[in-house]
């Protein structure tokens, strides 16, 4: 697995570092759809901070900086796909109404999702590429609970996830939002076999067995988030993922940490 070089989908990856952030935060405007699609203008920008795995399975986490952008124009977005609950990115709604919301989305991260210099058993492996991900979202709420699902599937051989859940929302107080559920992902074998694999040249490298890591289950967790209005522009939000792998995933020797925790904290101003 070699670095890719510069090309258009690094591009892209480079200008959506927060495409699924931005989507489960809800960061843009979330007011429920009629059908129709207004030639009207939506921006919310800000940053903040976010704590991660360093690669799926990993036991070392790390915390970096991280701008939002979030801009919605009629059926169109870039950043999130408000309500949605699935990877944002480039996107437009195909439906929007009271109750359903879909659509379609291209989006990434600039990030290389794995390094050999992650962990110690991964040294002379190569690379994960970042990569281009494009998929489709849905979701059907009533009143304060939602029902979403998401599938996309990226190059670089880093295959398809499917992803469904459950959201509760509440509004304990006028400016204060919470939402939280569960949640489980899917994914195909070549997903699996490039995270949580080990081919014949890996295992030789390695000096450990190779392991067929095949589609299936792959994570259940939860999430929870808050958003708070400080003003009629200004908030803040917080996001809380904790998940456990499942099958091949939790088993492979790749994973040394099966409890996958997500933690962040943004500033954002609306206009």
């Amino acid at each position: 697995m070699r670095p890719s070089r510069l090309s258009l989908e690094r591009v892209i990856c480079v200008v959506l570092p927060l495409a699924a952030l931005t989507a489960s935060m809800q960061v843009a405007a979330d007011e429920p759809g009629n059908g129709s699609f207004h030639d009207k203008w939506n921006f919310v920008v800000g940053g903040g901070v976010v704590n991660t795995p360093r690669y799926p399975g990993s036991r070392v986490d790390f915390t970096r900086g991280l701008p939002v952008v979030s801009i919605g124009y009629g059926r169109y977005f870039f950043g999130g796909a408000p309500g949605g609950g699935g990877p944002g990115g480039l996107g437009a709604y195909l439906v929007r109404t009271e109750h359903w919301q879909a659509g379609l989305t291209l989006g990434g991260d600039f990030r290389q999702p794995r390094r050999e210099s992650d962990d110690p058993i991964l040294h002379g492996w190569g690379n994960i590429p970042g990569t281009v991900r494009g998929g489709m979202f849905a979701t059907y709420s009533i009143e304060w609970l939602s029902v979403r699902g998401s599938v996309t599937e990226g190059g670089h051989h880093e295959g398809v996830i499917a992803s469904v859940g459950l959201e509760a929302k509440f509004h304990p107080t006028p400016r204060l939002t919470l939402t939280f559920g569960p949640e489980v992902t899917w994914t195909d074998e070549q997903y699996a076999r490039t995270f949580f694999g080990i081919d014949a040249a890996q295992s030789e490298i390695a000096g450990i067995a190779p392991y067929r890591a095949r589609a299936g289950l792959n994570m259940v967790g939860g999430e929870a988030g808050a958003r708070y209005a400080l003003t009629r522009n200004w908030s803040l939000a917080a996001n809380v993922r904790y998940a456990r792998l499942q099958g091949d995933a939790a088993n492979s020797p790749v994973t040394t940490d099966k409890t996958q925790r997500m933690l962040s904290a943004f500033v954002l101003y609306r206009f």
